[in-house]
């Protein structure tokens, strides 16, 4: 029994494919599955970033890009980084500006490269983020001092009470005195009219 053979060939042309090489391709391609999963829009610039590791007048391989990548890939998931001796929150709208930012100084020739590690964009991000904590630490210390405005209750609550207090009180009249039962109106304007002589005598 001829032993089997642990490589395939293309019935077309006859070359041989090593079952490693399918193996290999399968973890790519998980690898670029998690990397879309992170964030798609983010993908194409994690790639970006990974060619600032090429070696001058060489190409990088894919097995140095699937590696880079998969460096990245936990602190991606996680949206966060540790950095000298701390663990730095980095929401992915951060990871997009660290690497804009290093593309751009590419571009500009501030940038030595071939990059050698991820230090430079973790120090990018963590100075991100530590901005980040200051302007909230700031914002949380202000709102401390002032405290919440408190409602106004001085001057009129309305439009109706504004014209109320702009019009004078009017004088207070006494209430006339009411008429005593059991008196016809005649003899109370008798006896009104004795009061008052008696009022000018």
């Amino acid at each position: 029994m001829a032993p089997v053979s642990a490589d395939l060939s293309c019935p077309v042309c006859g070359s041989e494919l090593d079952l490693a090489v399918l193996f290999a391709h399968e973890h790519d391609q998980r690898t670029l599955a998690r990397l879309l999963a992170v964030s798609i829009p983010l993908g194409p610039r994690v790639l970006q970033y990974v060619s600032l590791f090429t070696p001058p007048k060489q190409r990088l391989t894919s097995a140095k890009k699937i590696k880079l990548i998969l460096q990245l890939l936990p602190d991606l998931e996680r949206q966060a980084i540790a950095h000298k001796g701390r663990e730095w929150a980095v929401p992915l709208a951060a990871w997009a500006q660290a690497i804009d930012q290093m593309l751009a100084a590419r571009d500009a020739g501030r940038l030595e490269l071939p990059m050698k590690g991820h230090g430079y964009l973790h120090a990018i991000l963590a100075g991100m983020a530590d901005k980040a904590e200051a302007t909230h630490e700031q914002a949380r210390e202000q709102q401390l001092r002032t405290g919440p405005r408190a409602a106004t209750t001085h001057g009129p609550a309305s439009v109706a009470a504004l014209v109320q207090q702009a019009q004078p009180a009017a004088a207070t009249r006494p209430a006339p005195a009411a008429p005593q039962p059991g008196m016809s109106p005649t003899v109370r304007a008798m006896r009104e009219q004795i009061e008052k002589k008696k009022g000018m005598q």
